[in-house]
């Protein structure tokens, strides 16, 4: 039996479908939770493939700490599950040298196949090391999806890769479904 992977791209030419996006302005829920989420920034917002709930992401405004803490127990990105809202005005969060864009999908794809969001069985590591995710599945946390760089269009961004033309890889905990950062790679 072949895997199913879902997957979800960035593409502003799609007008149906759009389950979030990248760039632009906190989502209007995070102005009431502004500590939260100081010195960081806003990446991205999209649907849980498993759920009604969205995904939000912030990456620290710092790069030597995003560089630090770059992996569970001490991951400096933020990851939030909250009910779907509308971007903010409040731009004080926004990373200026992406384009906001929209993001597409899920499409169900064989098991071979990713895209910028991946939801697999299994992640498609940068660098497979163990160390990475052992302290994760030893305290609960499974796969649960990836965003990969390598699928940015070309005029995405007007800047540095936030995670050096790498990936992040988000966890779930078995326990209470809660979503985490577990960690980034680079290539």
């Amino acid at each position: 039996m072949q895997n199913i992977n879902l997957l979800a791209n960035i593409d502003n030419t799609v007008k149906d479908n759009i389950i979030g996006r990248i760039g632009g302005n906190i989502p209007e829920n995070f102005n009431e939770k502004l500590t939260e989420i100081e010195g960081l920034n806003f990446y991205a917002t999209f649907q849980h493939p498993e759920k009604m709930d969205y995904i939000s992401i912030f990456v620290p405004k710092s790069y030597d700490e995003l560089l630090e803490k770059n992996m569970y127990p001490d991951c400096g990105i933020k990851v939030f599950v909250h009910p779907c809202a509308d971007e903010s005005n409040n731009e004080d969060y926004t990373i200026d040298y992406i384009k906001k864009t929209n993001i597409s999908g899920y499409k169900e794809s064989g098991g071979n196949d990713y895209g910028f969001i991946t939801k697999a069985s299994q992640a498609k590591f940068i660098q497979d090391e163990d160390y990475y995710y052992l302290n994760l599945k030893r305290d609960g946390f499974v796969f649960l999806l990836q965003l990969d760089e390598d699928f940015y269009p070309e005029d995405l961004l007007d800047g540095d890769y936030i995670f050096g033309y790498g990936a992040l890889y988000l966890y779930q905990s078995t326990n209470d479904d809660s979503v985490i950062a577990g960690f980034w790679q680079s290539s």
